[in-house]
């Protein structure tokens, strides 16, 4: 049985080839076959069938494009999960510190805060397996499971001896890609979207709703870091801007033939309403097609670094025992006819060549309107949020269990998060934790560094205290990359009104 489904999937996969290279493509598969004979009949190693199955196809798509890649039951059913807006877990964000998976944020209402699980614990176990050293992503996959089931997690938390452990009944969690929806000041709306599943959408359209309703003129759409997603959502997103029949996307095979056209469908919805987005190196995909119609169409002012650069039509192919291939099929032309993919020499001027000084000039991505290079943090504050003492330090003071904290604690709750004051002996407080956690400095490097580290406290105070939302207020107030579109905010206006009038 295994044996015919590795045919079967290896026919599927190759269903293409022409009659003329039939003969070589029976000698290729007679190859395949007999290896997949000699491993199960000779291996020192028992490897079941369906381990082989994946193996091969993972093999096929390596000599393929870097996104071209197969995805076995688990990843495929995260991915869905995503896409759908809806998963199975406990209700954390978690980030790693140190190389522990971390809890930023407590959902409420979520089987985590039912448990008892606080921000700044860091799951070192779930299930019997260690988790340390785990990046998000493949903790997610752990933490993540069917409706009803149990997962027993190991818990550090700082200030007990020994880790805790908690046993939590997986339920069914919202997955929101509207992440934060406020107004900043005024009549300045801020949204960030941090990817494109099936129901960002409807998410857009209530929280820009949510906005006009309390004053927004002006809003600026944050899409840095935000990867892609659904094709579906950029267009139905590009449409909630653009008049019809404006062209958002257009997608050409691999000899260069039209395939399609995507153009907006709706009129009356926010149109005319001044628009600057945000994007940086790490806007990919889904972010660029919505950035581009945006900006081919005149409609907003795009501002930040250059895009990542990923434009590949991925077609999501089943396969068996609920696995399935994300193949390569065509790529994205924004409306102008601009390719957004960029070229694929190497694996690693492919993904790192986005940190080359030359990557504005290189093709490929969506390079802003208006360029803004982000300040990067010095040195000594960079090592220190490395290794998580902010974080670390601003949940144990917000528990008053730091010094300074029965001091300083009461005011700035009382302050509110935009209103944050790091007093000296906070500012000790905090160097001394670093001492005793192994860090050392020059007088030098601290004076070059303290204002990053005054912030760095003032926007963990905020997480902690207030949670991601009111951290972002603070952050933005030192953003260049939002301040320079605050600045830009005449531009987009006259950009709407010369659209409107088109």
């Amino acid at each position: 049985m295994r044996r015919t489904l590795v045919l079967t999937v290896i026919l599927v996969l190759l269903a293409g080839v022409g009659l003329a290279g039939e003969d070589v493509f029976k000698a290729q598969l007679r190859r395949l076959l007999k290896a997949y004979a000699y491993i199960k009949t000779f291996s020192y190693e028992k490897v079941e069938g369906k381990e082989l199955l994946f193996a091969a196809v993972k093999g096929m798509t390596r000599g393929l494009d870097p996104h071209s890649r197969f995805l076995d039951p688990l990843t495929l059913r995260t991915l869905r999960e995503d896409q759908g807006g809806k998963f199975y877990g406990l209700g954390i964000s978690i980030t790693s510190v140190n190389g522990k998976i971390t809890v930023v944020q407590v959902l409420r209402g979520t089987p985590a805060e039912k448990a008892g699980l606080l921000v700044g614990d860091a799951i070192i176990e779930a299930d019997g397996k260690s988790l340390i050293g785990y990046t998000p992503s493949e903790a997610v996959k752990v933490l993540r499971g069917p409706k009803g089931s149990t997962v027993r997690i190991l818990v550090e938390r700082e200030g007990y001896s020994k880790p805790i452990e908690f046993t939590i009944r997986r339920a069914e969690i919202p997955l929101n890609t509207v992440r934060a929806s406020f107004i900043y000041s005024g009549d300045v709306g801020y949204i960030t979207l941090t990817s494109f599943g099936l129901k960002s959408p409807q998410e857009m359209r209530e929280a820009i709703g949510k906005l006009k309703s309390q004053g927004m003129k002006f809003l600026v759409l944050d899409l840095r870091g935000n990867g892609g997603g659904a094709l579906s959502s950029a267009v139905e997103i590009s449409d909630l801007f653009l008049k019809k029949p404006d062209i958002i996307v257009s997608i050409k095979g691999r000899g260069g033939e039209h395939l399609r056209t995507f153009r907006a469908q709706k009129d009356g919805q926010f149109e005319d309403l001044p628009l600057a987005v945000l994007v940086n190196r790490y806007s990919a995909s889904a972010s660029e097609i919505l950035a581009g119609a945006l900006q081919d169409n005149r409609r907003a002012i795009i501002v930040g670094g250059k895009t990542f650069g990923k434009g590949l039509v991925q077609t999501l192919l089943a396969l068996p025992f609920d696995s399935a291939l994300a193949l390569t099929t065509a790529k994205y032309y924004t409306p102008s006819g601009r390719c957004i993919q960029k070229p694929f020499g190497s694996w690693i001027l492919y993904f790192w060549g986005i940190n080359s000084p030359d990557y504005d000039k290189m093709p490929g991505g969506i390079v802003p309107d208006i360029k803004v290079r982000p300040e990067l943090l010095k040195e000594l504050a960079a090592r220190m949020r490395g290794k998580g003492l902010f974080f670390r330090w601003a949940s144990l003071f917000a528990k008053g269990r730091r010094p300074s904290a029965r001091a300083n604690l009461p005011g700035i709750s009382s302050r509110g998060p935009l209103n944050i004051e790091v007093s000296q002996d906070m500012l000790r407080d905090f160097l001394g934790y670093c001492k005793k956690n192994g860090l050392s400095w020059s007088e030098k490097e601290l004076k070059e560094a303290e204002k990053d580290i005054v912030f760095e406290l003032k926007y963990e105070l905020a997480t902690v205290l207030w949670g991601p939302e009111a951290a972002t207020k603070v952050l933005l107030q030192v953003d260049r990359v939002f301040q320079k579109a605050l600045q830009a905010r005449g531009q987009a206006e006259e950009m709407t009104r010369a659209y409107i009038a088109r």
